[in-house]
């Protein structure tokens, strides 16, 4: 009796060796790893004609809350779509702030079941005291990651009317509750948006009395924002013992940082994104890619590349904000955020490997195996192994394309990539088993995609 699916005629990549074999699948999980001829018989034989077969990729953070306003199961849709093409079949979402965490879950999951088309895991924000105690119950409903915003308040508030911003007193209780829970046995930990919001709130004070525009986000929120509340984060997590996740971080100072608290015991890892490792205040238009932080100068591209190649940086996500470009008028006003789904992975094919600053297998490891890891979701998620499950993504490293003005499926209309020529492109994603993208269309349906809880270790 034969299985559903073979691939084969593909070079497999793990996060430590790339080898020739094909891949077996039955009931949405890989059966079988071995030699083709040594394959079971199946009803479906895909040839992947010698291109690589990746786990599907686990974005640790991407908003499809966002922006604020925008019918969410549209946005759900086109945003999942989004993921489908580009290579993604996971998708960790942070929920909006929420009064309570578990119903504010609840509601999502209920509408993401109706239109997702990848799979879905959720990580959580902390703005208030009640949050604080809502942590255990939350862990126990599958959320393991809670996140801590320090600059949104005052006028840099994104849920304007809706939520106040966080303080030291906040982000301290948070990370002893979450290094109380930690010690009892719970895989929880803090994610940290590190930038000292005081500084800019100066800065652009002066600025604006001056009458002056800054030449880059970067001249009004300079690195020095981002690195002094990494600094105090890290402190905060030593002396509590909470677990730290530095998300997006794009300055060559904090891979010292992180490297030198790991020396010192601290438990913390760290994410950058895409946008850091390629864009910079040079090469890229300074009102479309306002994000936070900043894209900073280009002398910190190379670093966090070397980053990645030490272990520093242990995963790479996309931050994905999928704003409109009518959004992005002028810098002072424009929402930040940038569409990054559908160039997630041609980007790291194109500037990692393609340009040798990376090998396949770190890619795996930090866009895959890594992201799927700290949140819980292996052995199922961001692996190529007998009882995974089949959520492979085939890639063809010569395949060329430009980057178009705006994303296919995308509700964000424009692409801080526009025009770039790269190498190495998605040519078939599959989530437990069925095929959802194939030569850069979706080919999935709507609800397939699944919420996922995070697993107790």
């Amino acid at each position: 009796m034969g299985v559903d699916t073979i691939i084969k005629n593909c070079k497999i990549v793990t996060p430590t060796i790339t080898l020739d074999a094909g891949i077996a699948i039955d009931e949405g999980k890989i059966v079988a790893i071995g030699r083709d001829r040594d394959l079971p018989s199946a009803w479906k034989v895909i040839d992947a004609k010698g291109n690589y077969a990746m786990p599907g990729l686990v974005d640790a953070h991407i908003h499809m809350q966002y922006p604020p306003g925008v019918p969410l199961e549209a946005n759900i849709k086109r945003e999942t779509q989004a993921c489908a093409v580009g290579g993604c079949t996971t998708a960790i979402h942070l929920l909006a702030p929420c009064d309570d965490i578990v119903a504010g879950a609840t509601e999502f999951v209920a509408a993401y079941e109706k239109c997702g088309y990848v799979d879905l895991s959720l990580s959580a924000r902390i703005y208030t005291l009640q949050n604080i105690k809502q942590m255990r119950q939350a862990a126990e409903h599958g959320i393991h990651g809670f996140k801590l915003l320090m600059p949104y308040k005052g006028s840099e508030a994104v849920w304007k009317g809706q939520v106040g911003g966080i303080d030291d007193g906040i982000i301290y209780l948070a990370f002893k509750e979450i290094g109380c829970l930690a010690r009892q046995g719970y895989p929880v930990f803090a994610r940290v948006h590190c930038e000292n919001i005081e500084i800019f709130f100066k800065l652009k004070e002066k600025l604006r009395e001056e009458g002056t525009e800054p030449y880059t986000w970067n001249e009004v929120r300079p690195g020095i924002c981002e690195e002094e509340a990494m600094r105090r984060c890290i402190y905060l997590a030593g002396i509590t013992g909470c677990p730290l996740y530095v998300v997006h971080l794009t300055i060559k100072g904090g891979i010292e940082l992180i490297r030198k608290a790991r020396a010192e015991g601290v438990n913390v890892v760290a994410e950058t994104c895409p946008q850091y490792l390629v864009l910079n205040t040079d090469n890229t238009d300074k009102v479309l890619s306002k994000v936070n932080p900043p894209i900073r100068p280009a002398n910190n591209n190379e670093p966090l590349w070397e980053g990645i190649r030490l272990g520093i940086i242990s995963v790479v996500a996309t931050d994905h904000a999928p704003v409109p470009k009518e959004t992005k008028t002028n810098l002072w006003d424009a929402i930040v955020g940038i569409p990054g789904e559908e160039t997630w992975l041609p980007i790291m094919l194109s500037e990692g490997i393609n340009k040798g600053r990376i090998s396949l297998e770190k890619l795996v490891e930090v866009c895959c195996y890594n992201p799927a890891r700290i949140f819980g979701l292996t052995p199922a998620k961001g692996m190529i192994a007998v009882g995974s499950d089949a959520d492979i993504v085939l890639v063809d490293l010569e395949k060329e394309s430009v980057v178009l003005e705006k994303p296919i499926y995308s509700g964000s209309n424009f692409s801080p990539w526009a025009g770039w020529r790269l190498k190495g492109w998605p040519i078939l994603t599959m989530l437990r088993g069925k095929v959802v993208a194939e030569d850069g269309k979706v080919v999935g349906e709507p609800g397939y995609g699944r919420y996922i809880k995070h697993e107790q270790r």
